[in-house]
C-alpha cells in the first residue's frame, strides 16, 4: 500500500477520514454536551496534519495517476465530507491497481 503514490493516499485517507469522526465526536459529545472545551485540541491538531498531509498526497498522486483537476477536486471534496475517504477508498484502491498494471 506505500509503495504508490496513491497508496500512500489511500493510507492517510482512512487515517484522516478516522480523525474527523474522533474530532467530530470530541466536539459534538465531549465539548458541547459535557463542557469540556480542551477536548477538541489534540484531536484538532492530529487531523489538520492529516488534512494538509492529504493535500499533499494528492497533488504528488496527481501526474502518476493521470488525474485531471475535476479528479483531484472530487477526491479533495469527499475529504471533506464526514465519510468521504471511506466512501471513496474503493474507487482509489481500483485506480491504484490500474496504474500499477499500466506500467
Amino acid at each position: 500500500m506505500l509503495k504508490t503514490p496513491i497508496g500512500r493516499l489511500r493510507l492517510v485517507g482512512l487515517l484522516e477520514g478516522s480523525s474527523y469522526l474522533v474530532l467530530l465526536y470530541c466536539s459534538i459529545v465531549l465539548k458541547r454536551m459535557q463542557g469540556h472545551e480542551e477536548a477538541i485540541n489534540i484531536p484538532g491538531y492530529i487531523h489538520g496534519g492529516l488534512f494538509i498531509l492529504l493535500c499533499l498526497l494528492l497533488y504528488l498522486a496527481r501526474k502518476p495517476a493521470g488525474w485531471t483537476i475535476k479528479t483531484c477536486a472530487m477526491i479533495f471534496g469527499a475529504a471533506l465530507l464526514p465519510f468521504g475517504p471511506f466512501v471513496i477508498e474503493p474507487w482509489l484502491r481500483r485506480e491504484d491497481h490500474r496504474v500499477r498494471e499500466s506500467r
